[in-house]
């Protein structure tokens, strides 16, 4: 990445030298865009007069390539500054883990990023993928198998002191994997225990919830700091073998939806305006919608009773935290062994919770009127499981490609609910359930009006998942149902 966007020798960049390929219309790449994209959508994406071009730059700025130099270009300048600072307080050591940080960033795969930010094809194609490593252990077993997971998963199944099976026998992670010369980046966050609003700075966070004016570093403690695995996991000592017991995995990761990702020149993140949808609306509620392919999706596993994680910077070991608040950092070093060599380390153990955030599409849903006037948590988290589920059923999408999360933007109001494409970059799922919300709506409210579990409760049959299991004593299939038939009827729509 750094020798495209911020090369060290002066003159044109990377997407400098590609527009100026790009524009010059070079009919190969027309001849082969022709030959690649069905002859249907040729004429809709302007295959052969260049119409497709806008949507990656153009003279506004928001092209789909225009908003990723943008966000590179914020980055290594905030990075740049902090290491400044740091060096102007004579904090050294700060200032050289914000050049290692800086670093990183230079230093990430280009395609993968360019992926990861819609640029190029994501769905798919492995960009986020990390290894727990094994192959430091001298034994066999150790050099015949690969795990790998995609980020957004190894952060949980991973996560230190986790066990994973392969091979018939157990493997315990014993930290993150460190680089030479590179540190992992960090960034602060404070979910607001009050009202659920998901906060995220690079530096660190100060004041009440944005929403609720909430204590944002209460009970339950959801706030710290996370650093994001890029560069993977490592095993720590000889496998045992496997027995009938499952393995250990005591940490489950959560995603909020961070921001709607579309910088500007300023540097301020825009949002997408709002369409009514009036096939859903009626005098006692009205329905709301906003589509994006540029959702910014923030994933955090807190650790165990959201302690986080001790890691240290010079070897990467890591173990679950006893209960220090997150980024603070021991007084003295702590005894442990480097996870790849084994041998002693005396390095400083920093707190913190591990993370990872990624961009995709999603669909926002709103509602006001007399129905909405309600803040009932378990109300909005059942209806928004009800229409993941409904969707998948009347559109034909496989679950465990949709996800979603409640958006808090006041206080006292209903919450806004974020559908997302589980995959990073989008599939267009939710892009279709927003086209056929109404069919969405009505197999939705069948699904909980047709199941046999108490209305007061919820089942695998109408609610319940493997990924929503810590909301599971929440989800009220009757609150979704009740809600769902007032809305349908009063839009004048036939539910059967």
């Amino acid at each position: 990445m750094g020798a495209f966007f911020d090369p060290d020798e002066p003159g044109l960049t990377g997407p400098d030298l590609l527009r100026e390929y790009v524009e010059a219309q070079p009919p190969q790449v027309r001849q082969a865009l022709q030959r690649i994209v069905p002859g249907d959508l040729q004429d809709e994406l302007g295959i052969a007069d260049w119409e497709w071009l806008p949507n990656l730059w153009n003279d506004d700025g928001d092209g789909i390539l225009d908003r990723v130099i943008q966000e590179v270009t914020d980055d290594l300048a905030l990075l740049r500054q902090l290491e400044e600072e740091a060096v102007a307080e004579r904090n050294y050591q700060r200032g050289q883990h914000f050049q290692r940080v800086a670093r990183t960033v230079r230093g990430r795969n280009l395609l993968g990023f360019l992926g990861s930010r819609n640029v190029l094809p994501k769905y798919g194609f492995p960009t986020d993928v990390v290894e727990l490593r094994t192959n430091h252990l001298p034994i066999p077993q150790a050099e015949r198998i690969e795990l790998q997971r995609d980020l957004r998963i190894a952060i949980s199944e991973y996560a230190p002191g986790g066990e994973v099976v392969a091979a018939k026998h157990i493997w315990t992670s014993g930290g993150l994997n460190k680089r030479p010369d590179r540190d992992w980046p960090t960034y602060h966050y404070a979910v607001c225990p009050e009202c659920g609003r998901f906060h995220r700075s690079a530096t660190r966070i100060e004041g009440p919830c944005t929403v609720c004016g909430g204590h944002l570093f209460g009970w339950p403690r959801l706030y710290g700091s996370f650093i994001i695995p890029e560069f993977g996991f490592i095993v720590r000592d000889n496998p045992r073998p496997s027995g009938e017991a499952r393995p250990q995995r005591i940490y489950s990761s959560r995603v909020y939806f961070a921001e709607y990702a579309i910088p500007t020149e300023e540097g301020v993140s825009t949002e997408p305006s709002l369409e009514d949808v009036p096939t859903l609306s009626s005098a006692r509620a009205q329905v709301w919608q906003r589509y994006s392919r540029y959702g910014k999706l923030a994933l955090v596993n807190p650790g165990p009773l959201n302690r986080g994680f001790r890691v240290c910077y010079t070897c990467g070991f890591a173990q679950p935290a006893p209960g220090e608040p997150t980024g603070r950092r021991q007084r003295t070093p702590s005894a442990h062994r480097n996870p790849r060599t084994g041998k002693p380390c005396r390095g400083r153990l920093y707190t913190h919770h591990l993370g990872h955030e990624f961009i995709t599409d999603v669909l926002e849903l709103r509602f006001d009127g007399v129905m909405a006037s309600t803040a009932d948590y378990e109300l909005w988290l059942s209806l928004l499981y009800a229409l993941l589920e409904g969707a998948s059923e009347a559109l034909g999408i496989r679950r465990g490609d949709l996800d979603g999360t409640l958006y808090r933007y006041s206080a006292g109001i209903a919450p806004a609910m974020v559908l997302f494409d589980n995959v990073p970059g989008g599939a267009g799922h939710v892009r279709r359930i927003a086209d056929e919300l109404r069919d969405v709506f009505r197999a939705t409210w069948r699904r909980v009006d047709q199941c046999e579990c108490g209305e007061e409760t919820s089942c695998y049959e109408c609610l319940r998942n493997f990924r929503n299991q810590p909301y599971h004593d929440s989800l009220k299939r009757g609150l979704a149902r009740d809600f769902l038939g007032s809305l349908l009827w009063g839009a004048g729509i036939a539910a059967t």
